[in-house]
């Protein structure tokens, strides 16, 4: 490969709908329409970040049920790989997670991918392009659920035709689901809920969900993860109360960095005896950027029901562990920045990327050698689509977001911006999608 800085734009892609784009751009200049825009917004309006979602969008026929297939079949991958991590040592030398999370999650048991968002670049040649796995508690896909139900019948009153709602835009979704999934993982429907967030964590990040439980009835408790203390069972309590059942909004570097003050949460998580949705090892290495290192590398196909391997692997770029990689590799990927992607294993809100076609040649070298010392994921890069539609005419960066819950799709959207990391917590503006 020669040395480029190619761009990062791949043109228009076929799948997003233009003419219900210019049909829901009209709708939204009138009066109705700029007032319901400016009633969903995304970020929190605590840190003054808080901005209007962007307007709806819809794909074309056809698309939702491959997107359906493609998040179950990485959902039952990303399981097989969380339950064989333990014990092989092909998976532990790729997936590596940095001490003294390697040994929680070795000690965790848990081993299903409840909750599940899949960031996508779809390419002209018809492929989704995995980008990121977030086994997490992902923003989003509660907000834009109502946002899609909120623009519903003025979009209908309008002539215009939608496909049929997605879960997550029922109103009491972020607790119904919650609810359910902590009832069958422990036997008993919460009537309490703590939502956990660090101190510093953006308190719009779970607002939805006291909403959607609280209109379900279940008490609702707001604390930091350092506040839980350990009873005498061994369980969590909470300002003297036992606490069974959480949400937790801990981003990845959070728990890294508060691991010393999280023993009493990460012991009664790892014991069962707090309840969280991917509880501790599905959420260290199914939030890990190297698990896409083992979902592209034909070498783990065995670890895979064939017929979800056939559809996934061929839908992730080229991603390796760049530390595992040989000297020519390594030297390849140094001189040819405008084809690879390099990504922190445990960044989140898009820090810790380095885009290679937006780099400069000193800048990528040195962030090379760093991802080569600490085991950084290296990524083929793909070019993300434009999406045509502003009034000016103008076009912007866009990629295609899924969430699901046990493998079943709940919600979707639409992240566009200017840079090529399209991230809400940068520059990236939120779209809610029909499919």
């Amino acid at each position: 490969m020669a040395d480029d800085t190619r761009t990062a734009d791949g043109g228009s892609w076929a799948g997003v709908d233009e003419a219900f784009t210019r049909q829901v751009a009209a709708i939204g200049a009138t009066a109705e329409g700029r007032a319901l825009a400016e009633s969903h917004t995304v970020g929190d309006p605590a840190l003054g970040k808080a901005r209007p979602l962007g307007l709806p969008l819809r794909l074309r026929p056809g698309l939702r049920a491959e997107l359906e297939a493609l998040v179950a079949a990485c959902t039952r991958m990303l399981e097989a790989v969380v339950t064989a991590w333990e014990h092989d040592p092909r998976l532990r030398r790729v997936l590596t997670v940095p001490e003294p999370l390697s040994a929680l999650a070795a000690a965790a048991r848990d081993t299903r991918v409840h909750l599940l968002r899949l960031d996508l670049l779809p390419q002209p040649d018809g492929r989704w392009g995995v980008l990121e796995t977030n086994a997490n508690g992902p923003g989003g896909l509660a907000v834009v659920g109502r946002a899609r139900a909120a623009w519903r019948p003025l979009l209908t009153r309008h002539g215009i035709d939608l496909p049929r709602p997605l879960p997550a835009d029922d109103a009491d979704w972020t607790g119904r689901w919650l609810l359910d999934l902590a009832e069958r993982e422990t036997g008993r429907r919460p009537d309490t809920v703590a939502l956990l967030r660090p101190d510093r964590g953006g308190r719009n990040a779970v607002r939805s969900y006291e909403d959607g439980l609280r209109a379900l009835g279940v008490r609702v408790l707001h604390a930091d993860p350092r506040e839980l203390r350990t009873g005498p069972d061994g369980g969590a309590t909470l300002r003297g109360e036992r606490l069974r059942h959480a949400y937790a909004k801990i981003p990845l570097r959070d728990l890294q960095h508060l691991f010393g003050d999280l023993g009493p949460y990460l012991r009664a998580v790892r014991e069962r005896a707090l309840f969280v949705q991917n509880g501790l090892r599905a959420r260290l290495l199914g939030d890990n950027k190297l698990c896409l290192a083992v979902l592209s590398d034909p070498r783990f196909a065995d670890l895979f029901d064939p017929a979800d391997h056939r559809l996934v692997q061929p839908a992730v770029p080229w991603s390796r562990n760049l530390a595992l990689c040989d000297g020519p590799t390594v030297r390849r990927i140094a001189r040819d920045r405008g084809h690879y992607v390099l990504k922190r294993p445990l960044g989140s809100n898009g820090h810790g990327v380095v885009v290679g076609p937006d780099t400069d040649a000193a800048a990528w070298a040195d962030a090379v050698a760093l991802a080569t010392a600490e085991g950084w994921l290296v990524q083929e890069h793909l070019p993300s689509p434009r999406l045509r539609g502003g009034a000016d005419g103008s076009t912007a960066h866009h990629d295609v977001a899924v969430g699901a819950v046990d493998g079943r799709l709940v919600s979707a959207f639409v992240r566009t911006g200017h840079d090529a990391r399209l991230n809400i917590g940068l520059t990236g503006g939120l779209h809610p999608l029909y499919l």
